[in-house]
């Protein structure tokens, strides 16, 4: 009867067992390393999501005709505005890969929506953004570039608290919102996507340098105005405006919008490092704001928030005879390596169209 192993069983059950123990060892590294992409996946997918919705929700508030795109800064003067390169987002070609930063004018939304007006029962919005053409609205005969206009179901009152409050807290100092050329008017234009006088570089103060063309005569200053209510109890406000430089060519239009900043997606280069000393090779997406381009200001001169780190590529284009615009957009997760050859690391790109 045979009670022990001989030395060969021994050895091929050590062999057999050191197989199933590198099978099996492989096959839960395998899993593991499948929960860690999975995890890291679903953090891009997140970060990704979140960053798309929220340049979605501000771009809805574009004026349509304001967009532009701009070189990013490392291809030429980072200090002086007047050499900034940039076009009509419209204008961007397939080849165009070095415009990177997105620069918009957004309507003054908050005041818009208003606040509850005790004296009226109700909410009252800011400003309509309609102008009764049939009242008391024409150019002055004293000066070309100078309206008077009459908005319906609007309180400028309201405007100018709530924009005064947001300058306060965005700059820490009281300012005259209307005084200071920070709330302005642009009309509609025919389209409205609002007025574009001449072209672009004449319109809205992008990187203003009148030596160069670049004006603001879309642009109006709000002189003066006064709160009424009209037949029916309509509110109704009267407004002095005037073109913030020479204008005499603007027509008068039946809606306007009031603006209080602009708004940039800027891509900082990011100087982390990898565990191994290696560049990480992508983008901090910075969302600029508060800044007024007809006030000579620029993106360089507005309040920046991080938006989202690690981004690899930012594209945009605009939809051939539609408002859509198209914002591609990628992230990596760089200390996640699924390629050790190529050093290629976790990616994720997304496309949104915004109307």
């Amino acid at each position: 009867m045979k009670k022990s192993f001989t030395l060969i069983e021994l050895i091929v059950v050590i062999v057999v067992l050191g197989i199933l123990s590198t099978i099996t060892f492989d096959i839960l590294s395998r899993v593991y390393q499948n929960y860690i992409y999975t995890r890291e996946m679903n953090k891009l997918n997140a970060k990704v999501d979140a960053a798309i919705e929220m340049i979605s929700a501000r771009l809805r508030d574009r004026v349509r005709n304001s967009v532009i795109v701009t070189k990013y800064p490392a291809k030429f003067s980072d200090t002086d505005p007047s050499l900034v390169d940039f076009k009509a987002i419209a204008d961007l070609e397939d080849n165009d890969t070095d415009y990177k930063i997105l620069e918009w004018v957004n309507k003054d939304y908050e005041a818009k929506n208003g606040i509850w007006f005790q004296e009226y029962g109700h909410i009252q919005t800011g400003w309509s953004g309609f102008i009764d053409l049939g009242y008391n609205s024409h150019k002055t005969a004293d000066d070309p570039k100078e309206f008077n206009v009459t908005t319906l179901d609007s309180n400028f009152t309201i405007v100018k608290m709530i924009d005064e409050n947001i300058t306060l807290a965005d700059n820490g100092v009281y300012q005259d919102v209307f005084e200071s050329n920070i709330t302005t008017l642009i009309f509609s234009g025919n389209d409205l996507g609002g007025d574009i006088v001449e072209d672009l570089n004449s319109s809205y103060g992008w990187y203003l340098d009148e030596s160069r063309g670049r004006y603001a005569k879309a642009v109006f200053a709000i002189q003066g105005y006064h709160n009424y209510r009209g037949p029916n109890n309509t509110p109704k406000v009267d407004l002095n405006i005037t073109s913030i430089t020479e204008n005499n060519d603007t027509t008068l239009y039946s809606r306007y919008f009031l603006v209080r900043s602009a708004y940039a997606l800027v891509p900082i280069e990011n100087n982390e490092t990898l565990a191994d000393g290696s560049p990480v090779n992508d983008y901090n997406l910075t969302f600029v704001y508060n800044y007024q381009p007809w006030n000579k200001k620029w993106y360089k001169d507005g309040n920046k928030t991080l938006l989202v780190n690690h981004v690899t590529e930012i594209r945009f284009k605009k939809d051939l005879d539609t408002p859509i615009i198209r914002l591609y957009i990628c992230i990596q997760a760089p200390n996640v390596i699924i390629d050790r050859e190529t050093n290629r690391t976790l990616n994720i790109c997304k496309e949104k169209a915004i109307f």
